[in-house]
């Protein structure tokens, strides 16, 4: 098999590595998948869980174990404290050909595993003998041996430079030439990495930069000559010190590179020059059991490799009529493993399902540009449909709770039939007196008819009489009722506005939630109403609609940012007091209006 295609077998087996661990706690790392029988390797295994230690009896069939260290790394991020536990092992190869680092056990959990390819002896010409010299390799790719000799980017695209410096002596006073470069971005890849390597028969110590650089222009650019200058050190007899001898410089060529513009075939919304592309989503709570009304949290994370995250477009999910949403703060992440730079971005995102059945969470498309093909691909997250089931507080509630209006016009529907019935008709008194005085045309000369006429009189102006006092009597009762449940009420309404003062004050975002519900049903006179978005759909108040967004935005994000009730609580005094001008205003336009119908 020759070194071509153990590279690409290579480069393949590094990405559906990749894939596999985008979730993994433990992960294990190389600064290098390439390189010789004489060089040594570093193993890095990091573990963010902090259980175990990792098992390094895997690794003795194929590499020499030349030493090992721990380091324990503290962060604090939003509030929350994090502790990463790093292992370093540097390793020596016992055979060229392919080698694979098996997957190591590290507490309950397992690293992925990372194929190398080592090579037979490597030397580098016109440089044997030297006790100090420096090299410098530019590549699209990470590999300190790759073909150098093709020089044509894209614009934005990644480039990384490799500065090596090689000595086998001592050295004081070092210096090295900084990589600064005109309309192009500058990163460094992590820590500067050491080994050791065989040329001719010397043993060389190896110190190594790694640097990503990204030009923003299309023409020429020139890496001007890196120098790296330093005093040999020269140790004395009797003498633990040692002073400064000859000075050593070596320098490096110039690199001329090209770099091309995007391609004119190129039709994606973002330029994306990358090695590879890839898309994935998760939500966090178990999708069988969605609650319309309540969040649900989706992470979608882009993945490229050959990008800075800085250079990822972000993500989110629309509103729609069936859900809302709420974007949470994003988290970027660009790292070097196995020797390729990979830039991740995951966007949080807050959805809540507005109603029990079914929502479609849109697809989502991303184009990039293949810098190992030149063609422009599409990552795709495919659309996704969910259930929301119906909430059950809310069932309970519809289930014991009339609707005020529903039983009003129950009522009003009844008094209408009992006013409209014919039966009624026939019986009132208009009908019964015209039956009496046009029954025969010469009634009115019987003394009868006068004397029938006054009893039927006297009959209506007793019956009369007897319901204006049943009226009288009936009156106190209903209006003392009426006083009765409007003191209720407002001691109802007083006692829930109170609560919902109290979890203000107590800035507590769920509990407020609940409190604010409860006012806004007794307030609004709307017992179903069950949500934030129905209390915002009822008032037109703009302080108070962005209270209670705020109020609903910090409840569903997922740093559960610090809330202050105090806008809240604001807000809703000074809505109360506006609405209740409001209806004394329009009560007294009402009465004047009454007043001059009746002077």
């Amino acid at each position: 098999m020759n070194r071509q295609n153990l590279l690409i077998i290579s480069f393949f087996l590094f990405f559906l590595i990749q894939s596999s661990s985008l979730w993994a706690e433990v992960t294990a790392s190389t600064g290098r998948t390439v390189l010789s029988i004489d060089e040594t390797i570093a193993l890095e295994i990091k573990s963010s869980n902090g259980s175990g230690t990792p098992d390094l009896s895997v690794l003795q069939d194929d590499f020499q174990i030349l030493s090992r260290s721990k380091s324990q790394s503290y962060s604090m991020i939003n509030g929350r404290s994090s502790s990463t536990h790093s292992w370093n092992i540097n390793l020596l190869p016992k055979r060229t050909g392919e080698i694979t680092i098996p997957a190591i056990q590290v507490g309950n959990e397992t690293t992925q595993a990372i194929h190398l390819v080592i090579q037979k002896t490597s030397t580098t010409p016109g440089l044997d003998g030297k006790e100090v010299f420096l090299k410098i390799t530019v590549s699209a790719n990470k590999q300190p041996d790759a073909d150098a000799s093709n020089n044509d980017f894209y614009v934005q695209q990644q480039i990384l430079v490799n500065i090596q410096l090689f000595h086998r002596i001592r050295f004081t006073n070092a210096t090295l030439t900084n990589l600064e470069l005109n309309n192009t971005v500058v990163e460094k890849l992590g820590n500067d990495s050491t080994y050791s390597k065989t040329i001719s028969n010397h043993r060389y110590n190896v110190v190594e930069q790694h640097y990503a650089i990204y030009p923003q222009q299309s023409g020429t650019l020139t890496i001007p000559a890196l120098i790296f200058s330093a005093n040999a050190e020269i140790s004395q007899k009797f003498s633990l010190f040692s002073r400064p001898g000859k000075q050593i410089i070596s320098r490096t060529k110039p690199v001329t590179l090209n770099i091309l513009p995007v391609p004119a075939n190129y039709t994606g919304k973002n330029w994306l020059p990358a090695e590879n592309l890839v898309i994935e989503s998760r939500i966090l709570e178990d999708v069988n059991s969605i609650i319309a009304g309540e969040a649900i949290t989706r992470h979608i994370v882009v993945r490229a490799t050959g990008l800075l995250s800085s250079q990822l477009p972000a993500f989110s999910v629309p509103s729609s009529n069936t859900i809302k949403t709420y974007p949470d703060k994003e988290k970027l992440t660009t790292q070097m493993q196995n020797g390729k730079v990979v830039g991740s971005r995951r966007d949080t995102v807050a959805i809540i399902p507005l109603a029990p059945g079914r929502f479609t969470l849109p697809e989502m498309k991303i184009d990039w540009w293949n810098t190992r093909t030149n063609q422009q691909e599409s990552a795709i997250l495919p659309a996704r449909t969910l259930m929301a089931q119906e909430n059950p507080e809310q069932t309970a509630n519809q289930s014991k709770t009339l609707s005020p209006d529903t039983e009003i016009q129950s009522q009003k529907n009844a008094a209408s039939k009992r006013d409209n019935s014919p039966a009624d008709m026939k019986k009132t008194p208009e009908n019964i007196i015209e039956k009496i005085v046009y029954k025969e045309s010469n009634i009115s000369k019987n003394p009868w008819f006068w004397i029938s006429l006054a009893l039927l009189i006297f009959w209506l102006v007793t019956l009369a009489l007897l319901f204006l006092v049943a009226a009288k009597k009936k009156r106190p009762a209903a209006e003392t009722s009426a006083k009765e449940n409007s003191r209720h009420e407002k001691k109802d309404h007083k006692k829930y506005l109170q609560l919902l003062y109290d979890r203000c004050q107590e800035n507590d975002a769920s509990k407020a939630t609940r409190a604010i519900v409860i006012w806004a049903k007794y307030y609004f006179n709307q017992p179903m109403l069950s949500g934030l978005s129905q209390i915002i759909e009822l008032i037109d108040d703009e302080h108070l609609i962005d209270a209670i967004n705020h109020l609903e935005k910090s409840q569903y994000s997922v740093d559960k940012e610090s809330w202050n009730g105090g806008p809240l609580s604001t807000a809703v005094t000074n809505f109360i007091k506006q609405n209740e001008a409001h209806r004394r205003s329009v009560q007294q336009g009402k009465n004047q209006d009454f007043a001059l119908l009746n002077p």
